[in-house]
């Protein structure tokens, strides 16, 4: 049911950073609140795994964004939320299937600077997909 109420925030993250590079502060809220929300409503992903998710990708974007730049603080803050309320390992499923997109895409383009929203929202639906045909969607 979570994924329901991500997706719509994410498309329209997705879409405003390809556009304009910027994700409004909107669209990772709601995701935070999804997940805060779903803590409540459903036992899985596990509390440790949600506040793994939270914290360790957004420390890790958050390095590479002071060390090389590149990583705009919007993005660290929707990883971030999308790791609370999905947990660390579906957000790593996520990033798995948006990091080859996003490689191709900086190549072609020859582009340092990517619109990661856009690329995590297309790993997203591939995780959304691969759960619906699972018969695993929560």
């Amino acid at each position: 049911m979570m994924i329901i109420f991500c997706a719509v925030p994410l498309v329209w993250a997705a879409i405003t950073d390809y556009r304009k590079r910027i994700i409004p502060d909107w669209t990772w809220i709601a995701i935070l609140l999804t997940g805060i929300a779903s803590v409540f409503l459903s036992p899985v992903p596990a509390l440790y795994e949600r506040i793994a998710g939270f914290l360790l990708p957004g420390a890790c974007l958050l390095l590479l964004a002071m060390k090389y730049g590149g990583v705009g603080g919007g993005d660290i803050k929707l990883t971030a939320a999308m790791g609370f309320c999905f947990g660390l390992y579906s957000l790593a499923v996520i990033l798995f299937f948006a990091v080859l997109p996003a490689c191709i895409y900086a190549k072609a383009t020859k582009q340092k600077n990517i619109p990661l929203a856009t690329f995590l929202c297309i790993g997203f639906f591939i995780y959304a997909g691969a759960l619906f045909i699972y018969g695993r969607i929560y």
